[in-house]
């Protein structure tokens, strides 16, 4: 999670998860967005866990998918963007401003891995995304996942105002 003002704090990414990756993307063209597959499972989990659903919010779902889509097209598999943005200026750029609270959960796999499901998994399972999961304190969000072939990546932002 990402406080106002702390925008160089960034959720650690797993070297599990980045050796999953694969160091090639297919070639074929990216699928339709499962962002509301996520939404709805991680919507189910914070039920689980005590947690009110999130909100769905269309700026950090543009974040979401701006970094999701990035992360597919270049294997960049990291909180940072390709261009070296960061979660607090994604949410910024797609104009999300004002927020007292963010946090990013991110996610790729190659191969038969790669779903919705599997990434709430194995997002539930690493303590640092299970944070940001299970916050009930994180109101808002926005999710895409896309694949390539047999590459899958997903973001989730999530926020509070």
């Amino acid at each position: 999670m990402i406080s106002r003002g702390e925008t160089n704090k960034l959720v650690p990414v797993c070297a599990a998860a980045l050796a999953a990756f694969g160091a090639v993307l297919a070639a074929a063209p990216a699928h339709a967005d499962d962002g509301g597959e996520l939404l709805n499972e991680i919507n189910a989990t914070r039920a689980a866990n005590g947690c009110g659903p999130l909100a769905p919010n269309p700026q950090l779902t543009a974040s979401a998918a701006r970094h999701a889509n990035d992360m597919l097209r270049t294997g960049v598999a990291a909180h940072t963007g390709s261009d070296g943005s960061s979660l607090a200026q994604r949410v910024t750029d797609a104009g999300y401003a004002g927020y007292s609270n963010i946090g990013e959960i991110v996610f790729w796999a190659n191969g038969p891995g790669g779903s919705p499901a599997a990434a709430v998994n194995w997002w539930m399972n690493s303590p640092g995304h299970r944070a940001i999961i299970t916050n009930c304190g994180l109101t808002e969000a926005g999710f895409s996942s896309v694949r390539s072939g047999s590459m899958m990546t997903a973001t989730g932002d999530f926020g509070a105002k």
